[in-house]
């Protein structure tokens, strides 16, 4: 028996990692105890015989409860601070945290107590977020439909009164007037998309589709859309057929919003590599670019509804969006089954989606 084992084997003989062996031991100590106290009174001619015999069972009951009460007092003890500890964090104080002092299932109680507490706070604080990120999203658009808004009634105030030099400034007023309409109905779109996918009214339809042809169209109808914002796509994927059974136009809505995000965020110029990978359980889409660097806490919040990393950076060439693409897009693949997420390394972003190979 090695010096690891024996430990085991003491720690289960004392009963340090359960509580029956301790109390069971207690019990056995309170009973020895009882019958030495006991050897010691008669010895000393102090035997409370004259009680009877129903006396002397009386004193030996009472004897070994004392004993007994008096070796487990750590343990009621303990017990009581569990309970005074689930009383406090009962009423509010999340922050607080039972000590754990012991190896047994009263330990195991209190790592229990103490993982509920911090779910609890982590989800307050969650839903804090999520509350303050709704308030941002009326604030952001409030700004993004007044913004474009404005701008078509000033255009058509314009054309209304005749309030053009030339054809061609006519054309530039109808012209501007509609990219910004198109800019509020992007704007739409995404709200309307984000409460079907989160409200489960949504029914995927999933067909058998080629990856590789999906991908090369998405990538052929990006290309213009990047090389207009110095940007180059490379595409690294095996040209055999990679099949899978998705839903079509949802898989091309996430596969679009990471495309799209690449090219807000990403620095000008630059490069976006789309990767296409499969193995025999798995499909992996990935979408790298180089930008700002963003900090741990952010990396964790980007896939939060309503969250943007950046507010200050507005998108100069495509619509302002109201920081609910990526979480679209995690939606889409949550509903599929699959994972979204991000490998970030100063600066270098890798956004991926994974979902099975069927």
């Amino acid at each position: 028996m090695n010096k690891q084992s024996f430990k085991r084997f003491l720690s289960t003989l004392t009963g340090r990692k359960n509580i029956r062996v301790r109390m069971f031991w207690a019990a056995l100590l309170s009973f020895f105890y009882m019958a030495a106290l006991s050897w010691i009174l008669a010895y000393f001619s102090l035997d409370p015989g004259f009680l009877g015999t129903v006396g002397d069972l009386i004193f030996m009951i009472i004897m070994f409860l004392f004993f007994f009460f008096l070796l487990t007092r750590h343990i009621v003890r303990y017990l009581r601070t569990l309970a005074e500890g689930l009383l406090t964090i009962a009423g509010g104080n999340l922050d607080y945290r039972l000590p754990v002092s012991n190896e047994d299932e009263l330990g195991e109680v209190a790592k229990s107590i103490n993982y509920m507490a911090e779910q609890l706070q982590e989800k307050i604080n969650r839903e804090r977020r999520i509350e303050n990120s709704k308030m941002e999203l009326i604030t952001n658009v409030s700004h993004d439909l007044r913004t474009p808004l404005t701008s078509i009634i000033g255009y058509l105030n314009l054309l209304k009164n005749d309030n053009y030099e030339d054809i061609e400034e006519h054309k530039r007023y109808i012209n501007n007037a509609y990219n910004k309409s198109q800019q509020l109905k992007k704007l739409i779109d995404d709200l309307f998309e984000y409460t079907r996918l989160t409200s489960g009214s949504v029914n995927l339809t999933f067909t058998k589709l080629d990856w590789n042809a999906l991908v090369e169209q998405i990538i052929n109808e990006f290309e213009p859309i990047a090389q207009e914002n110095s940007l180059t796509v490379r595409t690294i994927r095996d040209q055999t057929p990679i099949y899978g059974y998705v839903d079509a136009e949802k898989m091309v809505r996430a596969i679009d919003n990471l495309l799209i995000n690449a090219l807000k965020f990403s620095i000008k110029p630059g490069e976006i590599t789309v990767r296409l990978i499969a193995d025999e359980q798995h499909i992996t889409f990935a979408v790298e670019n180089w930008g700002k660097p963003i900090s741990e806490e952010q990396e964790k919040l980007l896939f939060e509804r309503f969250y943007k990393a950046d507010p200050s950076r507005n998108d100069q060439h495509g619509s302002p969006g109201a920081g609910m693409g990526l979480s679209i897009a995690k939606n889409i693949v949550d509903l599929h089954g699959g994972r979204i997420g991000l490998n970030h390394q100063n600066g270098h972003f890798t956004f991926f989606m994974e979902l099975a190979r069927m």
